[in-house]
């Protein structure tokens, strides 16, 4: 079932954008709100390994990229993120790796950022939120992601500086052996009265990332390396 018409919202700015997150930040019986921009509002919550390979080959192809990524940066991945298979996929994810994970935060501005930095062709953004009950959050203390029994959520643990920065969480994506892919978020039945998307278009886009930008939501904030600050000043200086 895909995302329920009555959960969807245009709003023209970021004024908009502010007063609906307002008013629509609790929801009776959740623990927590989390928020995931997205460039085009015409995509789905589906990571990033789903996306970009054969289905077929997506649980095989996910393990061996793991398995080299860990072989390979050996000598740059702390040891105890290499002890703990939750904290390897959130690490590997945060450095490019595709995964079965997808990004969400806590602060519904990072997440708009992240739906309007990208200059791109299209006519409407968007940020999903979505409203998650104790049941819908993952024991990431024991165990693996690999063998969780349905799509959950967890807080991994800051094994980087840019998942503290953005305030990261993940959603962990059970593959679905019938459809030979990994679960599409606002398609499972579990979610679909939880999930939520916000609509704005493109055309405020400048304006939208001016006013981020007073609020200290900037490459140089949301990542605090050399390589954000360099892109933060090169973005100012356009």
């Amino acid at each position: 079932m895909s995302l329920k018409s009555d959960h969807i919202v245009a709003v023209k700015d970021l004024s908009e954008f502010f007063d609906y997150v307002e008013s629509h930040n609790v929801l009776a019986d959740s623990d927590l709100t989390l928020y995931r921009g997205q460039a085009d509002s015409k995509w789905i919550l589906e990571p990033r390994i789903s996306r970009t390979l054969e289905y077929a080959d997506m649980q095989k192809t996910e393990a061996e990229i793991l398995r080299e990524f860990t072989r390979l940066g050996r000598s740059m991945i702390p040891l105890d993120v290499l002890s703990n298979q939750w904290d390897l996929l959130a690490f590997a994810q945060h450095h490019g790796l595709k995964t079965r994970l997808l990004d969400w935060t806590t602060n519904p501005l990072i997440a708009l950022w992240f739906a309007f930095i990208e200059p791109m062709d299209v006519k409407t953004r968007s940020v999903w939120f979505i409203f998650l009950g104790e049941s819908d959050i993952a024991d990431n203390t024991h165990g693996s992601p690999f063998e969780q029994p349905r799509t959950l959520a967890f807080k991994p643990n800051h094994v980087s500086q840019r998942i503290t920065a953005q305030n990261g969480w993940f959603t962990n994506h059970k593959f679905n052996i019938k459809k030979g892919r990994s679960s599409r978020l606002e398609y499972l039945s579990t979610f679909k009265e939880k999930i939520y998307r916000i609509d704005i278009p493109d055309k405020a886009r400048i304006n939208i990332l001016e006013g981020l930008t007073k609020f200290g939501i900037n490459h140089a904030s949301v990542f605090p390396d050399l390589g954000g600050l360099t892109n933060y000043l090169n973005w100012r200086t356009k």
